[in-house]
């Protein structure tokens, strides 16, 4: 059972310092009810059980669903709109906030069942349209793949533009880039919701950016926006007053964090921009889990890169 008609967690439902309940289980889905127009589905981003990202939808005359997880994360996101007693042909739009695969795998699902427009910003179009073939083949023997497969983006995204669900639901799409060349944020103003994709990320963890600098003035905007009442981010727990915009900072400070690390660590190693051993250097001295496949050991060297070549970081984290 979805949230729809199950046990509601309300916005005024909280627990200390501003978060919402980390879940409640109900089925086969964890999810929330932020507002009566708005749920949040936390689908899982491998066996781990602490590892997630939420998907969101949108209720109004329509259905938006924001982002997608990974794959088969559809049937968590089917159900959640079937128990809301709609039904999936009433999807008008999947809103993907970036081209990262936990966040698109199940586009193409949804699409070709509801017979939906999938929107995006132009820059990360092309990793939509043409994922790694490797996302495309389960990791695993037994495990499914990663994304459902290659979905058209029908409506490319831009600063200011809306997306309608109807019942006065307008979502205005901002652009945030940073953590990719074309991420997003959506902000629905009839319900103070922000939602961040990952833009903001969760405390404690290593940042991941194609450009910390972009990230950080996103971040900066952001916070800016007045009213918010709703925080809905990809990885981090939802959270609505103090706890909302502490989130930006939160968010800024662990760039610093990691930047000063980098910055030690590439003194440390003669100046060379060797990412390997700068990595290395950085997740002992921040405590960091090391990389457990090549692939993100990979996508690490280009986190490293990209802080090292960063135009004006240092004068922006001194702000």
């Amino acid at each position: 059972m979805g949230c729809g008609r199950g046990p509601r967690l309300m916005g005024r439902a909280l627990v200390s310092a501003g978060f919402y309940p980390r879940s409640v289980r109900m089925g086969t889905g964890d999810c929330m009810q932020i507002t009566p127009h708005i749920h949040a589905i936390r689908t899982p981003q491998g066996p781990a059980g602490d590892r997630f990202v939420y998907v969101y939808i949108v209720y109004g005359e329509r259905i938006v669903v924001i982002d997608t997880g990974f794959a088969v994360a559809e049937k968590l996101i089917l159900d959640d709109i079937r128990s809301a007693g709609r039904d999936p042909s009433e999807i008008d739009c999947i809103v993907l906030t970036h081209g990262h695969p936990d966040h698109t795998g199940s586009a193409k699902a949804i699409r070709d069942l509801a017979g939906c427009i999938v929107a995006a910003h132009p820059q990360d179009r092309h990793a939509i349209e043409n994922p790694d073939p490797a996302l495309l083949s389960g990791p695993a023997q037994g495990v499914p793949p990663l994304v459902s497969g290659p979905v058209p983006v029908g409506r490319l995204l831009a600063e200011g533009d809306t997306i309608s669900a109807g019942k006065g639901l307008k979502l205005e799409v901002l652009y945030t880039p940073g953590h990719s060349p074309g991420s997003i944020s959506l902000l629905l103003r009839s319900e103070g919701a922000l939602f961040t994709g990952d833009a903001v990320q969760a405390p404690g963890r290593m940042p991941i950016f194609a450009d910390p600098a972009a990230l950080v003035r996103s971040l900066r905007r952001l916070k800016a926006i007045p009213g918010l009442m709703h925080y809905l981010p990809g990885h981090d727990q939802p959270a609505e007053g103090a706890a909302l915009y502490q989130r930006f900072d939160d968010s800024i400070a662990n760039i610093r964090r990691f930047h000063t690390a980098v910055k030690q660590a590439a003194l440390e190693t003669g100046g060379k921009p060797d990412p390997q051993a700068i990595a290395a250097r950085v997740f002992a001295s921040l405590n960091l889990p090391p990389a457990p496949s090549p692939q993100l050991a990979a996508m690490i060297n280009n986190i490293i890169l990209a802080d090292l070549n960063a135009v004006g970081l240092d004068s922006l984290l001194q702000e």
